[in-house]
């Protein structure tokens, strides 16, 4: 008898904890598009849309998309898990456009995109972005635009190791941060996060610090 309680409690234990992480990763699952009318976005775009003329090259962009995979890396940042993904604005013909470097579905040739601003801050695709400016002078803007532009001519890859050691392939902050540091020369300038003494760049630590400022921030 007291062997079938016991059995029986275990059963029970095994179910209860089963159903809890079934509802655990149910709760975080979201689809990757909100599936809005192409009118409904030009609406949610044109209430979000940054001033464009409070915008520069070189302003560092991110956003949090849309999913379970964006909702994951979002907590890879420690003190802020606000963003998910990162990128570098340019100016083409008086257009702000982003470069980034993103892999998956999205990006099947895993290449450094080129996007314009309105694609990258799809509400369709995204819950939230932000802007914001590092205090760099003109020429290390004009020197961070050029490095931009070359890797993308270059074909730069996504690195799916998501390895900081290597400068072949890279993940999205890692082209932010390599980028910034090749101007710098300062590897304090932007501190790393560690996991298992694995180093690796997030979201918050490049626009958490003392040479970040918000300029603009929107939430669909």
């Amino acid at each position: 008898m007291k062997r079938k309680i016991f059995k029986w409690c275990a059963l029970s234990l095994v179910f209860i904890l089963v159903c809890t992480a079934a509802w655990g990763y149910f709760s975080l699952y979201e689809k990757e598009h909100a599936e809005l009318s192409e009118k409904r976005k030009n609406e949610e775009w044109q209430k979000a849309c940054p001033d464009i003329h409070s915008l520069r090259t070189g302003d560092l962009i991110f956003r949090h998309g849309r999913g379970f995979i964006s909702n994951s890396l979002a907590h890879f940042s420690k003190k802020d898990s606000r963003y998910s993904h990162a990128g570098i604005i340019t100016f083409i013909n008086g257009k702000p456009y982003v470069y980034h470097s993103i892999g998956g579905e999205e990006n099947i040739t895993n290449k450094l995109r080129k996007e314009s601003l309105t694609t990258f801050c799809n509400p369709d695709n995204n819950h939230s972005f932000g802007i914001y400016r590092l205090d760099l002078s003109s020429l290390q803007i004009n020197k961070m635009d050029s490095a931009a532009s070359a890797y993308y001519k270059a074909g730069l890859e996504f690195d799916t190791d998501f390895d900081l050691t290597t400068d072949d392939k890279m993940y999205c902050t890692e082209f932010v941060y390599k980028i910034i540091n090749g101007i710098v020369h300062d590897k304090n300038y932007i501190p790393l996060s560690e996991v298992s003494g694995k180093k690796y760049v997030a979201c918050d630590d490049i626009y958490i610090n003392p040479h970040s400022t918000k300029i603009y921030s929107y939430v669909y």
